[in-house]
Order: structure tokens, then sequence, then C-alpha cells
């Protein structure tokens, strides 16, 4: 238990660089366009 509170700081910087990473590559490669733009315009459609 001693080597996870030596190397916390560590641990919880690649954990969070590597979410960051995910969700970079999710928004931006070449397919999601269309279906972020169609997110985006959510909160402006008025339901049935």
């Amino acid at each position: 238990m001693n080597f996870l509170y030596e190397h916390a700081p560590s641990i919880g910087l690649v954990f969070f660089f590597s979410v960051f990473v995910v969700i970079a590559y999710r928004a931006y490669r070449p397919g999601a366009k269309e279906k972020l733009q169609a997110h985006a315009y959510i909160p402006l459609s008025e339901e049935n």
C-alpha cells in the first residue's frame, strides 16, 4: 500500500492524461464532425 501512496501523483497524471487523449481523439476523428454538430443543437430543439 505504501507504493500506491508514493506514486499516486504519477498514477493520477497518467490516468487523467490518457482520459484527455481519448476524449480529444473521439472529438477530432474524421467521422465525428456530423455527430458532434447534431449534438450541438439538442438544447435548441423543441420536443413534441
